[in-house]
């Protein structure tokens, strides 16, 4: 099964809760928008019968009160008059010639207006140029008001009900379009215009006429409740709402008509836009949902990235916080959680480095520890044999006790043991790290000329040439002691293993950069195999395997230097040179300005 994106359900969250919010609307508005709308009407209505009463209680101008039904009429779209129990208008919207259905021009250019005869026919079908013979009463002193009682177009009659009838007997009063003796009338011609009202208003006038008449046939019985109901126009097919209410105290009836073929109409107008809306809102929907779900996924793909790499130890990525919001804190917690990762691992390597240096060194102890055990054994060994052999020879008389040579054997060999231990012992108190150097400033070429001194009658019993290359004064930071035991067992070393007659050279310079003196000692025509250069320093090692008493030692001088000259922080080493061999130490240098002399 294919995996999802972030990307992709973000935009599936974005476009179902669009779809949701605008289906959600159209059902509630399709289920409780009429009904509401009704319902507020009908308050509306109600609100405007009272005040109608309550002015008509108060006996206020009728032209006060028929201001305040105009107003009303026209700022609600609503007919409304108000009449007695015979039909008398009193006020409101009266029965004029407003009602007229049509005219009919005759032969001779007269002109008369067909009045609705309140739904006893149906106009309808009468339409502009249609030839129309009409039979009827005169309804006016001006001859032009006709109420028809039977229409004929061509073939077809149309004629009243007895409602008509019954309707315009109860029309007495001269401020009506009725005469009280209406003259029969038969006029012939065509249809030449129809009411340019709208028709809503057509509805309402219908629906008032219809139920004023309902009104009159039921006068007699007396039921003239109050009441609000949706009536449906059949010549419109426009539903309304009406309202009748008796004015307490009177024998008036207000009678209200309002069309509500406005919320039908707004209603399924907004049904095809709203499908205009939905499409064009989709299209806007998705391209914003693309946007966002791009924009807000684009991090978090990146974050994930990021975590992945960090997952398989890849730091390198770091992601970069643009917000200040939770993407950007998060961005900032994975960063930290990527530095702090890798340092711990970094450091974690590093000591897992340390510790197999630190096994591998210790390693090395043991085999150091284990060949020292088997040098020292060895070289104590050497001279308590020949002690014992001599010991023994003059015991059992094999030498004459006499002779003094034997005892010096014993008491070189002594000496050598002696020397021995000594320097064993100089090597286990330097190791120890609570020892201390006695640091002082001393001039180094006078320490040098200092051992000179006590080994030149060595270096001259072979022959050797001893040249130097010193500066004048050569003041240094150290313990004097024991860095005059480094150049004692360097110089030693150089005039044993010089061959006869050859040269050993001394220099004494000053590095300007490290502020430091450079000692060197190199003696020529010898040199050290390269494989073997690092081993020199160890306790016990000798270049020459033989270890012949001609080159003498023990093998723990250069140890010894390498323990002092660590003590002091100095640079040292061997380097095999053109000519021979040369050992090297610095020492940190002392500015001689603070001393008098």
């Amino acid at each position: 099964m294919r995996k999802r994106g972030i990307a992709y359900k973000l935009f599936l969250i974005h476009i179902l809760l669009f779809a949701s919010i605008f289906i959600i609307q159209i059902v509630f508005q399709s289920t409780y928008f009429e009904p509401y709308y009704i319902h507020t009407k009908k308050q509306n209505m109600e609100e405007f019968a009272r005040t109608i009463e309550s002015k008509i209680n108060n006996h206020e101008p009728t032209d006060t009160i028929n201001q305040y039904i105009t107003q009303i009429s026209e700022n609600n779209n609503t007919i409304i008059t108000v009449i007695d129990d015979q039909l008398q208008h009193h006020y409101g919207s009266s029965l004029n010639n407003n009602y007229t259905q049509f005219v009919v021009r005759t032969k001779d250019n007269k002109e008369y207006k067909i009045v609705d005869d309140f739904f006893s026919i149906d106009y309808k079908e009468i339409n502009k140029e249609n030839s129309i013979s009409i039979e009827g009463l005169l309804m006016d002193g001006k001859e032009s008001l006709v109420l028809p009682n039977k229409i004929k177009m061509g073939t077809r009659v149309l004629e009243p009900t007895e409602i008509s009838t019954i309707f315009f007997e109860g029309f007495t009063n001269d401020n009506d379009m009725m005469n009280q003796q209406p003259k029969p009338i038969t006029i012939e011609g065509k249809v030449i215009s129809k009411p340019t009202e709208n028709k809503s208003f057509t509805a309402q006038k219908n629906v008032l006429i219809q139920e004023m008449i309902v009104m009159m046939d039921r006068k007699e019985e007396q039921t003239f409740t109050n009441q609000i109901n949706t009536v449906r126009d059949t010549q419109t097919d426009i539903n309304n709402l009406v309202l009748t209410e008796n004015v307490e105290g009177t024998d008036l009836v207000i009678f209200a008509v309002t069309s509500l073929q406005s919320v039908d109409e707004v209603i399924g107008t907004l049904n095809q836009y709203y499908i205009i809306l939905f499409v064009f809102t989709m299209i806007i929907v998705i391209l914003i949902a693309i946007i966002f779900s791009k924009t807000l996924s684009k991090p978090l793909v990146k974050m994930s990235t990021i975590a992945n790499q960090i997952a398989n130890q890849n730091f390198s990525e770091k992601y970069i916080v643009k917000s200040k919001d939770e993407l950007g804190q998060m961005g900032e917690a994975l960063n930290k959680i990527s530095t702090n990762l890798e340092q711990k691992i970094t450091e974690l390597v590093h000591a897992n480095e340390k510790l197999a240096q630190d096994y591998e060194l210790q390693l090395k102890l043991k085999e150091k520890e284990k060949e020292f055990v088997a040098n020292v054994s060895h070289e104590l060994k050497t001279p308590l044999t020949v002690i014992n052999g001599y010991i023994k020879g003059i015991k059992n008389g094999v030498y004459e006790q006499s002779d003094l040579k034997y005892c010096d054997v014993i008491l070189d060999e002594v000496d050598r043991m002696t020397e021995m231990v000594q320097e064993m012992l100089d090597i286990s108190r330097l190791e120890s790290p609570i020892y201390q150097l006695t640091e002082s400033t001393f001039d180094l070429w006078h320490t040098f000329l200092k051992v000179y001194d006590k080994f030149k009658a060595m270096a001259d019993e072979k022959g050797l040439q001893i040249l130097f290359e010193i500066d004048e004064e050569a003041y240094v930071n150290g313990d004097i002691k024991r860095i005059e035991q480094v150049i004692t067992n360097l110089f030693i070393n150089a005039v044993k293993y010089t061959p006869k007659h050859n040269r050993i050279n001394i220099k004494i310079v000053y590095l300007e950069s490290f502020n430091k003196y450079m000692f060197k000692i190199e003696n020529e025509n010898i040199f050290i195999p390269n494989d073997e250069i690092e081993q020199i320093w160890d306790p016990f090692y000798r270049v020459e395997k033989s270890r012949n008493k001609e080159f003498g030692g023990s093998g723990l001088g250069l140890a010894i230097v390498k323990q002092i000259l660590e003590r002091h922080h100095s640079s040292f080493g061997v380097n095999n040179t053109e000519n021979g061999v040369e050992f090297y130490f610095d020492l940190r240098a002392v500015s001689t300005d603070y001393f008098d002399y």
